[in-house]
């Protein structure tokens, strides 16, 4: 008797549980695809570090050197940045302090600059440029790469557009859509690429440079693209 009363109770359970089960939904579909964009990182500017060594002998000498962006001016116009500062004894008893800066400056700016660091030189001080980079500022690479993510996002409606007229009853939609790193960025020299620079190659050389130096960068973002319909 026990043994049928426990049948009984499982048969019970069973059918309870079979409508439960038959109400879950059926798992939707899912399409998963990677999507992959590239564009130029352009650039109009130049990233410039300037030197400037002053023997501190008088306090004229000291008034001038605590002025520096005084004298950068005399090399280029721009917003300067001091990214470092040493003072030192020297043997004669005088001080001696080295000062780097440095500045985006645009094309007009680059133009004659070792002539302009040379002439803002004088007794007890030298100015010299130290390097002249034309990479993109990080500024102009996240504007890039909200371009790129914008193109993905729309390539990725686009398909899922395309899919739900295809099957109108699923109501298929873009589930979710992950990026795959930041993105590489890839240095071409500018012979590689046409224009890689809004720099003339006359004004680089003005500048002390060289074309060789300019560069532009291609940057390339990736998406997995997941279109799933409701329920996913």
């Amino acid at each position: 008797m026990r043994m049928q009363a426990l049948a009984a109770l499982l048969a019970v359970a069973l059918a309870a549980a079979a409508p439960a089960a038959a109400e879950q939904p059926p798992p939707s579909d899912r399409i998963v695809l990677t999507v992959t964009e590239e564009a130029w990182v352009e650039t109009e500017t130049a990233r410039v570090v300037v030197q400037i060594n002053s023997l501190l002998t008088d306090a004229t000498a000291q008034e001038a050197a605590a002025n520096p962006t005084a004298i950068l001016d005399k090399v280029a116009l721009g917003h300067w940045y001091i990214t470092g500062s040493h003072r030192q004894q020297t043997d004669t008893g005088f001080e001696r302090l080295l000062i780097v800066a440095e500045a985006r400056l645009g094309q007009d700016a680059l133009s004659g600059l070792y002539d302009k660091a040379k002439a803002a030189s004088e007794k007890g001080r030298e100015v010299r440029v130290l390097a002249v980079d034309f990479s993109p500022s990080l500024a102009e690479r996240e504007a890039t790469a909200v371009k790129l993510r914008q193109a993905i996002y729309a390539k990725a409606a686009a398909e899922a557009k395309a899919v739900a007229e295809l099957f109108p009853s699923q109501g298929f939609r873009v589930h979710e859509v992950q990026f795959q790193g930041g993105g590489p960025v890839v240095a071409v020299p500018r012979n590689v690429r046409g224009k890689a620079m809004a720099m003339s190659t006359e004004a680089m050389e003005d500048a002390g440079g060289s074309p060789g130096d300019q560069v532009s960068e291609r940057m390339i973002l990736s998406a997995t693209v997941v279109i799933a319909a409701p329920g996913q």
